[in-house]
């Protein structure tokens, strides 16, 4: 074996080793390192993937006919090979490890205000470089805009309606997807704003969209007609109508492969889906009212639902008729559920003004980490840093809060709107955050 690259990830820690088998073949191993951190033993783990990546190498060479296979190894040039792989492992994970010691940013101040709305605005995005956003708006347009100069590059004008979801197809970033009030979802080119194809199916208001994560050619779709979709983003035909939830369909979101889909709706269920074979695998019961959201972690083992009964629940793939953990301590609606980058801390937000972090290794008990209070009025957005050592939450009181996600004390509060804060988001390297408001302003903080 012969590693040509190392492709590394920072949030969450991962790499990619491309190497070239015996028969000449390329291939690209993935290795998730969630457990990394700063005290991690870096040789044992180097060592680790070394040897699995080694037996996946042996088992394509096993397939080399028998005659080539039965001839002598070059024993000294394979572990000369496999030495230099070695050190060059090393090399990355250490890279990885003192990404993770780099000091947490946790002071922000306003780099641009963004005001070329003239509605208040819906939701954010960032592209993967954090060099562009979109705003979605009441005004019907979504604005591409760059985050160095807060001027916008493109407006995305032909909705008839509220302009409610946005994003990119990550991590390419060349492509749009906006969902609206009036039923439709469209995707755009990011570079020349070009609507290049739009879907039409669903007779209510659209509140989610997003691109399946592996080749961005199809996109799911969630409405209040009570469905969700999956559309060919080639052909703008639809593939797929989800039609088991008994009322609107609030979600919609691709698992990690994007070969499952995990919807959420008013009817008190979430859902899983099975894109290929177009078949239910399971509905999540539980709740006893609507739910406000649910997200996949990364790896795609657990779920987390948030509803407007006070309640979070997570939910093990592998043993769906029941949650794994329950999170019963809010006093009103959880608005929001989130999970950090490495799936092992969720954190909740809620009307009853406060959001929580809780953290799900190591017990079979659901442990609260954290309380963050401080909001003087409903918390309806809660995510995480890259690192997960800072929490950024959105609040009806006009402003965003950072806290610190081990102690939940207050780091700072991003203030300054005129309205409340409907929606916020850290860029992937977390060094730039984005805050949108009723006010018909989007900030930039840096």
């Amino acid at each position: 074996m012969s590693a040509n690259k190392i492709f590394l990830r920072y949030y969450p820690p991962g790499l990619a080793i491309n190497y070239r088998t015996a028969k000449g073949n390329e291939r690209l191993r993935h290795f998730d390192l969630l457990d990394l951190d700063s005290k991690t033993n870096i040789e044992p783990l180097a060592d680790r993937i070394l040897l699995q990546t080694l037996a996946e190498a042996e088992e394509d060479k096993s397939h080399v006919d028998s005659e080539k296979a039965s001839a002598p190894r070059p024993v000294s040039g394979t572990v000369a090979r496999s030495q230099n792989t070695f050190s060059a492992l090393k090399q990355a994970l250490e890279k990885l490890q003192k990404k993770l010691r780099e000091p947490v940013k946790k002071k922000f101040y306003l780099h641009k205000c963004h005001n070329s709305h003239i509605l208040p605005l819906t939701n954010v995005s960032f592209d993967r470089s954090g060099e562009r956003c979109l705003t979605g708006s009441y005004d019907r347009t979504c604005h591409v805009i760059n985050t160095q100069t807060a001027e916008v590059e493109h407006i995305l004008n032909g909705h008839d309606n509220v302009v409610f979801s946005v994003g990119f197809n990550l991590p390419h970033c060349d492509k749009i997807v906006t969902g609206s009030f009036d039923g439709t979802a469209k995707v755009w080119s990011a570079g020349s704003g070009q609507c290049l194809c739009t879907f039409y199916g669903h007779t209510a208001e659209l509140v989610a969209a997003e691109f399946d994560p592996m080749h961005g050619s199809t996109i799911a779709t969630a409405s209040m007609d009570g469905t969700a979709r999956i559309y060919d983003v080639e052909t703008s035909h639809e593939l797929q109508q989800l039609t088991q939830h008994g009322a609107e369909v609030i979600a919609a979101r691709f698992n990690r492969d994007g070969q499952l889909l995990l919807t959420g709706s008013f009817d008190r269920t979430a859902a899983i889906w099975d894109v290929r074979s177009k078949s239910l695998c399971h509905q999540l019961r539980g709740h006893s009212a609507e739910l406000s959201n649910c997200v996949w972690n990364f790896s795609g083992s657990l779920i987390a639902t948030g509803s407007l009964d006070a309640t979070a629940r997570i939910w093990d793939i592998r043993r769906m008729d029941q949650e794994l953990y329950l999170a019963a301590k809010h006093s009103d609606e959880v608005l929001d559920v989130s999970f950090d980058a490495a799936g092992r801390l969720l954190a909740t937000c809620s009307s009853d003004c406060t959001a929580r972090v809780w953290k799900m290794e190591g017990s079979s008990e659901l442990e609260m980490l954290s309380l963050m209070a401080g909001h003087a009025d409903e918390v309806s957005k809660v995510c995480f840093s890259p690192s997960g050592c800072m929490l950024l939450t959105a609040s009806a009181d006009n402003t965003a809060r950072l806290w610190l996600t081990e102690s939940g004390q207050c780091s700072q509060v991003l203030a300054g709107h005129e309205g409340e804060v409907f929606s916020c988001a850290y860029s992937y390297t977390g060094d730039a955050i984005l805050t949108a408001s009723k006010d018909n302003t989007c900030r930039f903080w840096r």
